[in-house]
């Protein structure tokens, strides 16, 4: 097993692979959690038991593992105990989530090393943030939505329409294969499906950028929001939250 395989990052020719072992043995339950983290653009493996996982531990170890405490069998404890015991998985980060309101599980679950512990129900940014803290290099504050959405640069010289390719409340990833300078600020225009009408226009500066020499690496630019106006964030945030949702209606 090389380097990348190793903490789940395996590349394909499109990029790193940010793959996430998710274990619950209620199937809705999973398959709201799964659809989620896949739109926060990681690919999920599922499990309905501990002892599934143990398996697929066997043959790959994950960027992190997200477990219910609640399992049939092997409870999410025991799993995490199996997971900092084994040499090839004791640095993956394991995050437990429970409806079990009792004290003393959070307490153990934090002595045998979880890297982060959520109560049911749980809201989208306190998973986005759980998961970020735990396997995130560099761990974001928002949630980061995949989209395709136009936008326009302002105030270059010439005449452009690029696409956003990631959202969220404080930037953006442009795909564009003519990235504008490192530090440079500009005015980009684009529009929301839930604001008609609505030009969102924000200045933004350049913080990185990617020429797409590299497998792993799309060409574009990151860009950091400018003094974001309260209206613009939250048509941004509504966006991302409609989009997380969208099919996936509770009843």
């Amino acid at each position: 097993m090389n380097g990348s395989e190793a903490n789940g990052e395996q590349k394909d020719g499109q990029g790193p692979r940010k793959v996430l072992l998710v274990i619950d043995n209620k199937v809705k339950r999973q398959f709201y959690t799964s659809i989620h983290l896949q739109r926060m653009d990681y690919d999920v493996i599922m499990a309905r038991t501990a002892e599934d996982a143990m398996l697929f531990l066997e043959l790959t170890v994950p960027l992190a593992v997200i477990t219910n405490y609640d399992l049939p069998g092997m409870n999410g404890l025991v799993l995490l105990q199996y997971i900092k015991q084994e040499e090839r998985t004791n640095s993956v980060p394991v995050i437990i989530y429970t409806s079990n309101r009792d004290p003393g599980v959070e307490q153990s679950c934090k002595e045998f090393g979880c890297a982060g512990f959520l109560r049911n129900p749980c809201s989208l940014d306190e998973l986005y943030a759980a998961v970020q803290n735990a396997a995130g290099n560099r761990p974001r504050k928002f949630v980061r939505l995949s989209t395709r959405l136009e936008v326009v640069i302002e105030d270059t010289d010439e005449e452009r329409l690029d696409f956003i390719s990631d959202l969220s409340e404080d930037g953006m990833f442009v795909s564009t294969t003519a990235p504008l300078p490192y530090g440079s600020i500009h005015t980009f225009a684009f529009h929301l499906p839930n604001a008609p009408g609505w030009v969102v226009r924000i200045r933004g500066q350049v913080l990185h950028m990617h020429l797409g020499s590299g497998r792993s690496k799309r060409p574009g630019m990151g860009v950091k929001f400018q003094n974001i106006g309260d209206a613009e964030r939250e048509f941004i945030k509504d966006f991302i939250n409609r989009e997380m949702m969208h099919g996936l209606a509770q009843d």
